[in-house]
């Protein structure tokens, strides 16, 4: 190879390393089946320690169901509440119980189709705040299944407030 060749295909190479790879969208970080496994069996632990047969439903941050069990002894009903929770803690990136509380003040909250203002559907964070979803859990009281979700969050490692577990 001649040595004006050479120049010019070290020079068409500078040029192609300098300027930087194209991109659509940034990294993210998403809910990975590994993590949504996690919340349903720390879900399955809270339950048989409490002797409280629950449904959980884990969402990603797209709100698409990611994980779903029906526990042993569970009741029908719960496998759709569970998942009315689930997804709309993923969708809102707020507990549902917090929503229940907004509802007071703002009562159009109740009028959205598909949400639900019943105790027991948390978000998941990353411990820096990232939205990664959300779980629904039914069967038991309000406090029972917001508990079990919380348990859920916890056991994979991930938080159910933007600032970290509480």
């Amino acid at each position: 190879m001649s040595f004006r060749k050479t120049v010019l295909s070290l020079a068409v190479l500078g040029l192609g390393l300098a300027v930087p790879a194209a991109s659509a969208q940034t990294a993210r970080s998403g809910l990975d089946a590994a993590s949504a496994s996690a919340i349903v069996a720390g879900c399955q632990a809270w339950s048989g320690e409490h002797n409280v047969p629950m449904t959980v439903a884990v969402f990603d941050q797209s709100a698409n169901l990611q994980a779903l069990l029906r526990m042993d002894g569970a009741i029908p009903v719960s496998l759709n509440v569970a998942q009315l929770k689930g997804r709309t803690a993923a969708g809102v990136g707020e507990s549902t119980a917090n929503l229940a509380a907004q509802a007071i003040e703002e009562p159009a909250i109740y009028q959205v189709p598909g949400m639900s203002v019943l105790q027991g559907g948390v978000p998941i964070f990353t411990a820096d705040g990232v939205l990664l979803g959300g779980v629904g859990a039914s069967g038991g009281s309000g406090a029972d299944d917001e508990a079990c979700a919380m348990a859920g969050v916890e056991a994979a490692g991930l938080a159910y407030n933007r600032g970290g577990a509480e």
